[in-house]
């Protein structure tokens, strides 16, 4: 979780301190989602528990998704 707290602090062109708090709150939701499905997708393979693995790529896509769509709305 540390990488997503550098990814956060990077300075995206065209936002200054004063950045929108939405795209903040898209960004944080979206690298939550992504860490937690490697997690689980991970934690899945090592119990063998099919069910957990498809959970844990399926919220790797979703917080993709998210990630998308933060930097297409505000990027």
């Amino acid at each position: 979780m540390g990488g997503s707290h550098f990814l956060l602090a990077v300075d995206l062109p065209g936002l200054g301190e004063a950045g929108p708090d939405d795209l903040h709150s898209l960004l944080t939701a979206s690298f939550i989602l992504l860490g937690t499905g490697l997690l689980l997708g991970a934690f899945g393979h090592l119990t063998q528990l099919k069910a957990l693995v498809v959970t844990g790529i399926a919220l790797v896509f979703v917080g993709a998704a998210f990630f998308v769509v933060a930097v297409g709305q505000f990027g």
